[in-house]
C-alpha cells in the first residue's frame, strides 16, 4: 500500500481470523484474513497510525549497535551486568561464566572460532534464560496467587512475553540480558494477564501492586537494545 508515509506490506492468509500489525524494521506488516477488503485494511492502518508512527520514531532514536565479532575483549550483558569475553583454545568446547569473564573454549583446530563462539553464547543464554525465568516466574506466581500452566523461552522479534488464555507463558529469551528489576516487571506483566487477560485499567492496577515503577521499566525496554 502506498497511501501512507511509511511502508506497509499486507499479508493475507486463510489461517488468520483477525487482523494484526507488527513492525519489522521500518516495514509495517499487516496480517489479515484473506477476505478482508483493501478499504478495511486501510481503515485499520489509519486507526493505528499514531501508534505506528510512535513505534517507528522510537526505533529510529535507538543507538546504532556495532555488530559483534565474538572475539576476546568484547563485552556481553547478562542480568544487567557486562562481562568481558575470553576465547581460549582447548579440547572441551564450552562456555562458562568464570572469574568475572564469559570464557569460551573452542577447539585448537577450529577455523571458524568466531562462529563457534557465537553459537556457544546463544546456547548459554538460552539455557540460562529458561532456568532463571522459570525460577522467577514460579516465585512471582506464588506471590501473585496464580498458577501458570507452562513456562518457555522463544525468539520473539517484537514482544517481551506472552500469556495464553490457558496460562502458558513464554518470554523473549533476550530479556535475560536486562537488570533483575526489568525482568521482574516483564514476568509480573505476563502473570497479571492470568488475572485480567487484557490491558484494561484493572490489569494495570494489578501490575502496579507488584511493580510500582512499571512505567519506568516499560520506558527502559523501549529505549534499550538488548543484544548479544
Amino acid at each position: 500500500m502506498d497511501d501512507f508515509t511509511f511502508r506497509v506490506e499486507v499479508v493475507r492468509t486463510e489461517r488468520k481470523r483477525s487482523a494484526s500489525i507488527r513492525l519489522e524494521g521500518d516495514l509495517v506488516k499487516v496480517s489479515v484474513p484473506k477476505t478482508l477488503s483493501d478499504n478495511r485494511v486501510r481503515a485499520l492502518v489509519n486507526k493505528r497510525t499514531t501508534w505506528i508512527k510512535t513505534k517507528l520514531k522510537e526505533q529510529s532514536e535507538r543507538p546504532i549497535v556495532k555488530p559483534k565479532e565474538y572475539i576476546s575483549g568484547e563485552s556481553f550483558p547478562y542480568l544487567g551486568k557486562n562481562y568481558r569475553l575470553k576465547v581460549i583454545r582447548g579440547n572441551a568446547v564450552s562456555l562458562k561464566l568464570k572469574s568475572g569473564y564469559l570464557q569460551a573454549t573452542v577447539e585448537e583446530t577450529d577455523v571458524n572460532a568466531q562462529s563457534t563462539t557465537q553459537s556457544l553464547l546463544l546456547n548459554w543464554y538460552l539455557a540460562h534464560a529458561e532456568k532463571r525465568l522459570t525460577e522467577k516466574t514460579q516465585r512471582w506466581a506464588d506471590i501473585i496467587g496464580v498458577k501458570p500452566n507452562a513456562v518457555s523461552v522463544k525468539g520473539y522479534k517484537s514482544r517481551w512475553g506472552s500469556c495464553s488464555i490457558q496460562g502458558d507463558i513464554s518470554y523473549n529469551w533476550r530479556i535475560i540480558l536486562a537488570p533483575h528489576h526489568i525482568i521482574d516487571y516483564v514476568i509480573i506483566h505476563e502473570l497479571c494477564h492470568m488475572l485480567e487477560h487484557n490491558h484494561s485499567a484493572r490489569f494495570w492496577s494489578h501490575v502496579e501492586q507488584y511493580a510500582p515503577d512499571w512505567r519506568d521499566s516499560r520506558d527502559w525496554l523501549k529505549k534499550n537494545n538488548l543484544y548479544f
